[in-house]
């Protein structure tokens, strides 16, 4: 089979869509993770790993795995060369552009291409090869090609680590947003041709090296919301209770949603 990023007739990898670090917080001490669902007819589950399949030749995962080892300094460890807090917002100063641009972009067509059930639905269209030659050249382009906003995902102060959801689509003003979150951030980039006006463009990665992520409170973003009361309702339907509650959903067990 071809590797979906270099097209080479090559072994391919077990490949993570989700980088194994983002799963750091989701593992039980056995390093398994459960699985929620939000259809009721589909039963609840642990994993072993984080989800993965033939998708990648060693050559490639090596590319991603350089991307991924820097980016995980960045959220967990050393990549930050300073940062300040204001209010709900976290700057951060010092950040390799490139290598991280090159991780979101990794990110955004690897839950484009995927199979895995639990983690595609994002269609990106004519986008996914552009997405593939800017990764198979290193080409992060500029800070308003594919742009990502982050948003740490937060319950009562307290922030949901561990939520996985797969991407959701919304459209405003003509342009494609797709929004996934991973390791309670929502990660939501801006698939279109032409430059978003509708947020100014600091809130993106910039070339000097500076990010913002907000911190926002899950019951203030819609579709994360939604998507934990559907959670509730099918857990309850699984349960055996048919009676639809009006009450909102405790904050989702992490350790869980996928």
């Amino acid at each position: 089979m071809s590797c979906a990023l270099c097209q080479q007739n090559k072994p391919l990898r077990r490949s993570h869509i989700v980088p194994e670090f983002l799963y750091k917080e989701m593992y039980d001490p056995k390093h398994r993770f459960f699985a929620l669902s939000c259809t009721a007819s589909q039963r609840e589950r642990w994993h072993q790993k984080g989800l993965r399949e033939p998708l990648l030749c060693t050559d490639c995962e090596l590319l991603f795995s350089r991307f991924e080892g820097y980016t995980a300094k960045v959220f967990y460890g050393s990549g930050v060369v300073s940062s300040e807090r204001h209010q709900d917002l976290l700057v951060l100063h010092g950040l390799d552009y490139a290598t991280l641009k090159l991780f979101l972009l990794s990110l955004l067509w690897r839950f484009g291409v995927t199979s895995i059930a639990e983690l595609k639905g994002a269609s990106l269209g004519p986008h996914s090869e552009r997405l593939r030659k800017m990764l198979l050249a290193q080409d992060p382009g500029d800070p308003l090609t594919y742009p990502c906003m982050l948003t740490a995902v937060m319950w009562e102060g307290k922030h949901l680590g561990d939520l996985i959801v797969p991407p959701c689509l919304a459209r405003i003003g003509g342009q494609h947003i797709w929004s996934i979150v991973v390791a309670g951030i929502v990660f939501t980039f801006f698939v279109a041709k032409h430059i978003p006006i509708a947020v100014p463009a600091p809130a993106f990665l910039q070339k000097t090296g500076t990010m913002i992520i907000q911190f926002k409170d899950m019951r203030r973003i819609d579709f994360l919301y939604r998507f934990a009361c559907e959670i509730g309702e099918a857990r309850r339907q699984r349960k055996g209770l048919t009676k639809r509650s009006r009450e909102p959903p405790p904050a989702p067990s992490a350790s869980d949603l996928a």
